[in-house]
């Protein structure tokens, strides 16, 4: 499941495809707005409505949204609702904020939809493998450790409610990450701020996941880039280490684009398998672990992206994708009637296959 997430490209991609005259969007100009959040960058881009705070105000008032969510729903604090939930020992029902709940309710539905390719208790496997907060990263864990922290996971173990809002677990270890849906709910919640200030036209992502609403610079619709990822195991790099001007400053060389998709009243969120990686011996370990194995996905699948209505579920159904086998993945988004775009390595090639409804989705009325 995901990490810690990066849109580095994100600045870069909405300038290249979307902005070259923000400037001059004939009677309305397009405001652009990015900073820091959940060890990633987010940013905002808007035409401003008749009775909107200052931009630098609607700056902070963003911000604020997106570090209340960070407290309620980030591993990587100690004193985060979740944390507290996770370290809590006991099997009685929890207390939560209530946008926590139903955050963990959704993934339920996920996971259920998904037979458990999905699953917020992978927890203790991220942290076995080195990929949650701890560290470690680097060393591949024994038969023995995966199927002891195995046993504190299932998504059948979790609970959630919402009166009042509440988590419960049936076995004491058991360990919730919520990181794979959090980015998609904090784009929502975003784009719900700047809608409840009569804003029609933006575009805003966090980690890379993209709302999308009205009409951009160029015409109906926000056009986006979809990375290109990386074909040998010598090319892939993890960015859970780099340093945090690298994030502020961006990288070079910048990701290429490997296609572009215009979204219009939709959301769009990628995962790939190259975001977070180590090699042992030359073999390759991803951070998209199976929960039903314990052992990082091994597939053809660089990258999966999903359109849907609600950037939340699109986060989670292209996490899901991309811990399943193609075949089973490509079934399943076709029978859920997604729009949703595979990139698969071959070789030293990549190739692109996609659902009968890329990129057509269903609309937000």
């Amino acid at each position: 499941m995901k990490h810690a997430r990066f849109s580095l490209l994100v600045g870069w991609l909405c300038g290249l495809l979307n902005g070259a005259a923000f400037a001059d969007v004939g009677e309305v100009a397009v405001v652009s707005l990015r900073g820091l959040t959940m060890g990633s960058t987010w940013s905002a881009k808007f035409r401003s409505a008749v009775a909107m705070p200052p931009e630098r105000d609607v700056e902070r008032n963003l911000q604020a949204r997106l570090d209340a969510l960070e407290r309620q729903m980030s591993t990587w604090r100690a004193d985060s609702d979740v944390s507290r939930f996770n370290a809590s020992i006991g099997t009685n029902w929890f207390g939560v904020p209530r946008e926590t709940a139903g955050v963990v309710q959704e993934a339920l539905a996920v996971s259920a939809l998904t037979d458990g390719a999905f699953d917020v208790t992978v927890f203790p496997l991220v942290r076995l493998w080195g990929f949650g907060p701890g560290g470690g990263k680097g060393r591949m864990p024994t038969e023995a450790e995966i199927t002891t922290a195995l046993r504190q996971v299932g998504w059948r173990k979790l609970q959630a409610r919402l009166d009042p809002p509440a988590l419960r677990k049936d076995v004491a270890g058991l360990a919730v990450d919520l990181s794979a849906l959090c980015p998609g709910f904090a784009s929502d919640c975003l784009g719900e701020r700047l809608e409840a200030w009569g804003v029609r036209d933006y575009l805003v992502e966090v980690g890379g996941e993209f709302r999308a609403r009205g009409n951009g610079v160029l015409g109906p619709g926000w056009r986006v880039g979809i990375q290109t990822p990386p074909t040998r195991a010598d090319g892939f790099k993890s960015l859970s280490g780099m340093p945090q001007s690298a994030l502020e400053g961006g990288l070079k060389p910048m990701p290429s684009v490997f296609t572009t998709v215009t979204l219009t009243n939709q959301s769009l969120a990628t995962a790939g398998d190259y975001r977070n990686v180590f090699l042992v011996k030359g073999r390759r370990f991803s951070h998209h672990l199976d929960p039903r194995t314990g052992w990082p996905t091994e597939s053809r699948v660089a990258s999966v992206s999903v359109l849907h209505a609600v950037t939340l579920r699109a986060d989670a159904l292209a996490t899901a994708l991309a811990v399943l086998d193609f075949e089973r993945a490509l079934d399943l988004a076709e029978r859920e009637q997604l729009g949703a775009l595979f990139i698969l390595r071959r070789e030293d090639k990549l190739e692109m296959r996609a659902t009968a409804r890329w990129p057509v989705a269903a609309k937000v009325d």
